[in-house]
């Protein structure tokens, strides 16, 4: 509940090691995290993760954000934050948890809004308001919930859109570097348009806008599941798949969006349809010794290089299994 994670932040004394997720929500929801940390001089480190963890070293004092709590669970310590939106099995223990599906399975608040709502009830952070807008957008979240909807209608939504595309394109270029880069952006950056001024974002923007148009190596189609396979080094799959998602907005489509890096598949998908998407992938995914999951309308997985085939005959038997 929102008291725990209350709790939590007004206590926080010593050390804290931050994870989050390494999206535009994931990212903004940690810059408003780290300028409410260094006003109460409250030292901490963080690292920027994928949605599966494979390994983390544990601190005595841990916050996750933006991160699924079945993909966590492991990891947590003896002091734990989590402030998530995105579904999941079971709670947890003696931890601090926060998410709005405790009370409503079905909502749908990106965490940096969450962020936004708890540290706000402790000091006045009116002048971060635009940084919360940015991750709520990235993550669709006016699209899917009122109250974001209300939330982010005194900035320009088409702003949001790029300055949430910027961060994306920073992970794309530069990885871990490009996050860091883009947090030291958010946090003296004194508003959206000044944001958006940054010439290394708008190199990074340029650079991916590029790939983007070189990247499609195979594209098949089957009933209402468009597959999408990648060429590229660069992570642009879920880009892609909002595209597709946007060229076909009048029809009912799943768009399936991979690309081979290594050992692995790595799989975005999006939909525009009545389904539970996250739920589809997880299903999938266990059936075949991967692992995947994620919202209603967006989810992720990652398989082995010679499951992707039975992949995605699994998601095509499963989707008919629906009988939409």
């Amino acid at each position: 509940m929102k008291e725990d994670a209350l709790n939590f932040l007004k206590n926080l004394k010593g050390k804290v090691k931050v994870v989050t997720h390494r999206d535009a929500d994931g990212v903004c929801a940690l810059a408003i995290l780290l300028k409410f940390l260094e006003k109460r001089g409250i030292e901490e480190k963080h690292e920027f993760r994928e949605a599966y963890i494979d390994k983390l070293c544990k601190e005595e004092q841990m916050i996750f954000l933006d991160l699924c709590l079945d993909n966590i669970s492991k990891y947590v310590s003896s002091k734990t934050l989590i402030i998530d939106h995105h579904p999941y099995s079971s709670k947890i223990n003696n931890i601090f948890f926060y998410n709005p599906r405790e009370i409503d399975q079905k909502a749908y608040i990106p965490t940096s809004y969450l962020v936004y709502e708890i540290v706000s009830e402790i000091e006045n952070i009116e002048n971060l308001k635009w940084i919360a807008a940015i991750g709520i957008v990235g993550d669709r979240g006016d699209l899917n919930s009122e109250i974001c909807k209300d939330f982010i209608k005194e900035f320009d939504r088409e702003k949001l859109e790029l300055a949430s595309r910027y961060i994306f394109s920073a992970e794309l270029i530069d990885h871990d570097k490009g996050l860091e880069n883009v947090l030291q952006i958010l946090k003296n950056s004194k508003n959206l348009d000044n944001f958006l001024e940054n010439n290394y974002l708008r190199d990074c923007y340029e650079k991916t806008q590029k790939e983007l148009t070189s990247s499609k190596k195979k594209i098949e189609k089957e009933n209402n599941i468009i597959f999408v396979e990648l060429d590229t080094k660069l992570n642009i799959k879920s880009i892609i798949a909002s595209q597709f998602l946007e060229e076909y907005k009048n029809k009912d489509i799943i768009v399936v969006v991979y690309y081979l890096r290594e050992n692995y598949y790595y799989i975005s998908a999006r939909t525009n349809m009545d389904i539970n998407l996250g739920k589809i992938f997880k299903i999938v995914t266990k059936n075949i010794g991967g692992v995947g999951g994620g919202h209603e309308k967006a989810a992720g997985a990652r398989v082995d290089k010679d499951k992707i085939d039975i992949f995605k005959e699994e998601l095509i038997s499963e989707i008919n299994n629906l009988k939409i």
